[in-house]
């Protein structure tokens, strides 16, 4: 017995060596992640298999989760509310899914998986969507230039919020390897707001990436982005 008991504490501080070392190869390799957006007008809480895993997630933010590889029941909560939406979601390891807490059409809670599974990227191209869920923002002036054309070019007219199920079939936009810049306005109605855009991003995409752009709501006004 002390002979096994010098083994295990040997291997245990091994173990807690290395995590200090890098956790992230160690301790955590090949973790599932489940990230969870907030897109609608009230904090949420996220519950998984019954339980809560992410708490009053304030509008307009993001979180993540840690669920085990495999199939789960996600539900979102809002918060002080009795209503709920449940989804059926099934978790990789090592992948990173995203599902948006969303307005449906008639203004209730919904769920919407942002994972795109369908989208083939062929070789020598990229492909960039964009998701307008800022639900306080109103109409957004969304311009793009891509690596096979450089004239800012408008996303889409008019680029309003996107409720279920418009959020679950925005398309891409497919162009050939290089950056593409996106810019983001409220006014003017035109590509004239262009240099003095409030959000811009460039992603530069190698050949078979493709890139979603998620518009919300900033605290004080205006909007952010968070790209998957």
């Amino acid at each position: 017995m002390r002979l096994l008991s010098s083994v295990i504490s040997i291997l245990s501080l091994s173990l807690l060596a290395a995590c200090a070392g890098d956790p992230t190869s160690c301790c955590a390799a090949g973790q599932p992640t489940l990230r969870v957006i907030n897109a609608f007008t009230t904090p949420v809480d996220v519950l998984i298999d019954g339980t809560v895993a992410i708490g009053a997630l304030a509008e307009a933010t993001s979180a993540t989760a840690s669920p085990a590889a495999g199939g789960h029941t996600l539900v979102l909560r809002p918060v002080g509310s009795g209503s709920s939406v449940s989804q059926a979601i099934t978790t990789t390891t090592g992948t990173v899914g995203t599902i948006a807490a969303v307005r449906a059409l008639n203004g209730a809670l919904a769920a919407a998986v942002l994972d795109d599974t369908n989208s083939v990227v062929p070789v020598g191209t990229t492909k960039v969507r964009v998701l307008h869920l800022a639900p306080s923002a109103g109409t957004l002036q969304v311009f793009r230039t891509q690596p096979d054309h450089q004239q800012p070019t408008a996303w889409q007219f008019p680029f309003t919020y996107q409720p279920v199920p418009t959020s679950l079939s925005a398309p891409f936009y497919q162009s050939t390897v290089g950056s593409w810049d996106v810019r983001i306005w409220q006014q003017p109605a035109d590509a004239s707001g262009w240099a003095g855009a409030a959000v811009k991003v460039v992603l530069p995409l190698t050949s078979g990436e493709k890139r979603t752009i998620v518009i919300l709501d900033k605290p004080g006004g205006g909007v952010r982005i968070e790209v998957l």
